[in-house]
Order: structure tokens, then sequence, then C-alpha cells
């Protein structure tokens, strides 16, 4: 009996000493956890980010944004497409060109005519909110249903649509009035 009781305090021993250097380590780590996340946190940057979008329509859509910047490799590759138009000290100004016309002319945009010109109209050309004038137009020239199309309201569902019909009322275009 007496050896099984050395035997089983030796074994007790054991295990406490394994717990007590355990634990030394778990404290070890912690601690260097805790350094690393102070030397993180003493290497953050916040910034005001203004990022422009410029559509092929002229519209600008801006949005502004705080960036907490953790890597600068990371923050640069987030705007490796875009362009630096303005940088100071807490604020950045990024521009991207998109080869698409805006999600607001997507929605919202319809081409008519006003005073003779081709316009593009917030809603149909009834309600009159010209967004942007182009060209003079022939309207003496055009073919009836596209005089009626204009009057109408030709809406714009993309890029395609914008391009199209830009290029389709260009063959009226009164040369004269644009020189002058």
């Amino acid at each position: 009996m007496g050896k099984i009781w050395l035997l089983l305090n030796g074994v007790v021993v054991l295990i406490i000493g394994v717990i007590g250097i355990q634990s030394l380590i778990n404290s070890e780590e912690t601690k260097s956890s805790e350094e690393d996340v102070m030397v993180i946190a003493q290497d953050l940057l916040t910034i005001e980010v203004t990022l422009e979008k410029h559509y092929i329509d002229g519209k600008i859509e801006k949005k502004h944004v705080e960036e907490t910047i953790t890597s600068m490799q990371d923050f640069w590759s987030q705007y490796q497409d875009w362009k630096v138009m303005e940088q100071k000290e807490g604020y950045m100004r990024f521009q991207k060109q998109v080869d698409d016309i805006s999600p607001y002319l997507k929605a919202n945009g319809y081409f008519g005519i006003k005073n003779g010109k081709l316009t593009i109209f917030e809603g149909v050309p009834l309600q009159e909110e010209a967004i942007q004038s182009f060209y003079q137009i022939e309207t003496e020239e055009l073919e009836a249903h596209l005089y009626e199309q204009l009057k109408e309201g030709i809406k714009i569902n993309s890029k395609q649509d914008y391009i199209e019909v830009l290029e389709t009322f260009k063959a009226y275009q009164n040369v004269e009035a644009v020189n002058s």
C-alpha cells in the first residue's frame, strides 16, 4: 500500500506540475497577444474618403466613407481601380470613369425634344424637367414616327439605348445651328 500511495502522490505532483506549466505558458501567450493588439491599435489610421463615379452621361455620383486603415497595402489594393484626385492629411478623394450610363438615368431618363433640341428628361418629356440637351434637330426632316417617339419620350434603359438614340438623331442634326 505504501508503494501505491507513493506512486499516486508522484502522479498527482506530476499532474499539478503540468497544469502549472500550462497556465504559465497560457499567461505568456495572453500577454503576447495583448501586446500585439496594443501595437495594432496604435497603427490604425482613420481617414475620410470621397469616391466619385463619373458616368458617360455626365452624371457624377459621390459617396463619402470613413476608412480605418490597418494595412496600407490592403487599402491601396482596395482602390486599385480608382484614380487619386486629392490627398491630404486625413482625407483622400478618388475618381473612377464608368463606361456606362448612371443608375439615375437608367431609372428616370427619357430622350425627348425641347425647343428643337434633342434632350434628356427626368421622366417623360411632357413634364419638361430637362436634364441635358445635346444638339439642334431639323424637325422638318424627321420621319413622323421618330418625331412622335421624341414627343412621347424614349426610355433610356441601358448604355446601348443611350448610344443608339444619339446616333439615330445625329443624322438629323442641324449643322448650321451648331456652328453658329
